[in-house]
């Protein structure tokens, strides 16, 4: 077997529980920074890398060497008798299976056996949040109910991940309101993914919004940021790409967050008003030059965002090519996001 999953917390309980065969860890935040319909996935990993790199996330040369050696293990799943897919709820957990459905179906799969493990909770864990809060003895447990990767699973991986990758958001916000049982958690994290856009009352993204709610409520420490807003979570995020959004908030010509040492930082004035709506932080900032799947915001003024109180994707501006309906408050476009 190669077993594929998330990342190497899963992979030590793989180990532990003994499950049989090769493990294989993707270990790639896809909800920060670009991604594309590159015409490979060694393309992909490189624009991967170079994004990674620029977060400050380690040397572009050994990211982008690890996961030339992740893409080659994944390209051999035939020498393997069946490769299992183990992914969990979550934004972070959806985007690689996404990722890897899209890149299977378009593979010869004649005479291969996929099977797919997709977990939201589970019974000896009251607060699940990930495959990592599981023993191997709980893993080795759940490997009898996987279930066949079937064409639908792969049909509908390969148009969400189109809609991922996307330039605009038009067709994720439709992915997003789709329900369908064989890729169960699949609409929850996309919308997940919308709710990072920029707000259309203040310019925060639910992240940054969720990091200025805690340090009101008296989070000081970069830490307590990232745990108390993980409370706030119905998808729970890694802590680098919190504090990426952390940092983001502390920085630029009217920051939101003051800092008062490298690991203390505190919501000054500017914050208080953006959590009010009395501003918008990206125009606050001067500019905004932000990935969110395919599309590339940039600017001093989002094109997109996202209503929170409608639940839509907000084109500023510009039509959205007949689809969505008139937003008369605004004289925008908005396409459903739910």
């Amino acid at each position: 077997m190669l077993h594929v999953t998330n990342g190497d917390a899963v992979l030590d309980r793989f180990r532990e529980g003994r499950l049989p065969g090769d493990y294989l860890a993707w270990r790639d935040p896809l909800h920060d920074g670009p991604v594309s319909t590159m015409s490979s996935l060694e393309a992909l990993s490189d624009i991967r890398a170079r994004a990674l790199s620029d977060f400050g996330w380690g040397d572009y040369g050994r990211i982008r060497a690890e996961f030339a050696v992740r893409d080659r293990m994944l390209a051999g799943f035939r020498d393997h008798d069946e490769t299992v897919l183990w992914f969990e709820h979550d934004l972070y957990d959806q985007l690689q299976l996404l990722q890897l459905l899209d890149w299977l179906s378009r593979r010869n799969l004649a005479g291969v056996r996929l099977t797919l493990i997709q977990v939201g909770e589970h019974p000896d864990v009251p607060s699940f949040h990930g495959l990592g809060q599981l023993s191997g003895k709980q893993l080795a447990r759940l490997l009898p109910s996987r279930l066949p990767v079937s064409e639908d699973n792969l049909a509908l991986g390969r148009e969400a991940w189109q809609a991922v990758c996307s330039p605009d958001p038009i067709s994720l916000a439709g992915m997003a309101s789709r329900r369908d049982p064989s890729l169960p958690f699949l609409g929850s994290a996309l919308r997940r993914l919308l709710e990072e856009y920029p707000s259309v009352s203040s310019g925060l993204s639910r992240t940054e919004r969720q990091l200025l709610s805690v340090g009101m409520a008296g989070a000081r420490k970069r830490r307590d940021y990232y745990q108390e807003s993980q409370k706030l979570e119905t998808s729970p995020w890694g802590d680098a790409s919190v504090f990426l959004r952390l940092d983001r908030l502390a920085s630029g010509p009217h920051p939101a967050l003051t800092r008062v040492s490298d690991d203390e930082l505190i919501v000054n004035e500017h914050g208080r008003r953006l959590l009010a709506g009395d501003e918008d932080w990206v125009r606050a900032s001067g500019r905004i030059d932000r990935w969110i799947g395919g599309v590339h915001l940039t600017g001093p003024e989002a094109r997109w965002r996202w209503n929170e109180s409608t639940k839509r994707v907000e084109i500023r501006g510009q039509r959205s090519e007949g689809r969505g309906q008139r937003s008369e408050s605004r004289g925008q476009r908005s396409v459903p996001g739910l």
